[in-house]
């Protein structure tokens, strides 16, 4: 009793000891055989959020084949089972249900959005299956440290958040700040973080709206911007409606710069909102952008080209493709070093032995049993005159 307490003084501990007690074993290697290791991808397939359920998807689909065609990890060929969250929280609480009771997976790699992951945290807290998440970025998944949850690649919104505040005060040198934002987990969440960096920087004005996800129109928030004249307009929104937000934005007179997060930083983008987008800046949370001649870049942009032939006449692969990718190849990444005696425990322990780990897409990768957040760093692009996308000569780490 008298080393309980004394373990139970340590959090990390505590979160440990939690971790066993809720069933985990040491030598848990559930969806392990000798041949095969069963991992789970849960991915918003349809609805508002599939453009970034299918990176999710494709990423892991494209890091897997690759893998196995390769020998499979320590003998072991990937399979895996895919199940569609249709952008809702109760079919993602369902889906985990599924694969984790009925499929038996080893681990899942997803969901691939903020509302379904804050829905699924008291599922994954009371589980022992190891998850990763690489473009879902809300905060919930990190509040409090969950033993068998990790992000990579993305930034999450707390972080995002920071990062756009400082950037906004410190580099361009604003005081009149405008925030126009979702009204989902991802919008509010993110907006939150910036509102709480913002108050403890003096002489700023700032005006912040609010729209939902599915409008379209979006007047009457812009008029209330332009009246309050900022020197930089922030759109924490996904690309559909952030492309509208700046075109109308434009065509009503708002001469602010414009500063979209990183779930806007869409290839399309500047296709979309045409000559207005000259100018604005996202921030971005990929070592090279998808449409990069950098040899990693393009080697991966003619790989799933070719594999995902349909996305590619869409323009893809996005910015959100390269973040699932560069995750399946972490993930993959924790798997070889858990050895092949595989465990979960193995597995979460080999992830938090990850430092600084360079896929070359994406920013690199440091973990610890002590974080679970491996990304802690974000570049700024800007769209060109000729419409064409530029990373500049920034990183912004935050903490």
């Amino acid at each position: 009793m008298r080393l309980l307490n004394t373990l139970f003084r340590s959090a990390g501990a505590a979160l440990t000891l939690a971790w066993v007690a809720s069933g985990a074993a040491l030598a848990d290697s559930t969806g392990v055989s000798s041949n095969q290791i069963k991992i789970g991808v849960i991915s918003s397939m349809t609805g508002p959020a599939a453009s970034f359920g299918t990176s999710n998807l494709a990423g892991a689909i494209l890091a897997f084949e690759e893998a196995n065609a390769a020998g499979g990890v320590h003998g072991r060929s990937i399979a895996w089972s895919s199940e569609d969250d249709e952008s809702s929280p109760p079919k993602g609480i369902a889906a985990f249900k599924k694969l984790t009771d009925s499929e038996k997976v080893f681990a899942i790699f997803g969901p691939s959005t903020s509302s379904i992951v804050a829905a699924l945290v008291p599922s994954i807290k009371q589980s022992t299956v190891p998850v990763m998440i690489s473009i879902a970025s809300t905060p919930a998944a990190s509040d409090t440290l969950i033993p068998n949850l990790f992000r990579v690649s993305t930034l999450n919104d707390r972080l995002q958040g920071a990062a756009i505040a400082d950037y906004v005060t410190d580099t361009l040198k604003a005081t009149r700040i405008a925030i126009v934002r979702q009204s989902d987990e991802y919008g509010k969440r993110g907006v939150e973080s910036i509102q709480a960096r913002l108050k403890g920087k003096s002489g700023l004005q700032i005006t912040e709206e609010v729209f939902n996800v599915t409008d379209t129109d979006f007047t009457s928030q812009i008029l209330r911007v332009r009246a309050a004249d900022p020197e930089v307009l922030i759109v924490y929104a996904i690309h559909g409606p952030a492309a509208v937000v700046t075109r109308q934005a434009r065509q009503l007179g708002v001469k602010a710069k414009i500063l979209g997060s990183n779930a806007s930083s869409s290839r399309s983008y500047p296709a979309t909102v045409g000559n207005a987008a000259a100018g604005t800046q996202n921030i971005i949370t990929l070592n090279e952008l998808p449409e990069s001649n950098e040899p990693k870049m393009a080697e991966f942009r003619a790989k799933f080209e070719k594999r995902f032939s349909e996305y590619a006449r869409q323009g893809r692969p996005e910015g959100s493709d390269v973040l699932a990718y560069g995750g399946a190849l972490t993930f993959l990444e924790g798997l070889k070093r858990a050895g092949p005696n595989l465990t979960r425990e193995g597995f979460v322990k080999a992830l938090e032995s990850l430092k600084n780990f360079e896929t070359g897409l994406t920013l690199p990768t440091t973990l610890s049993a002590q974080s679970h957040e491996g990304n802690k760093s974000a570049r700024i692009l800007e769209v060109q005159p000729d419409l064409s996308r530029k990373l500049l000569p920034i990183v912004i780490k935050t903490e």
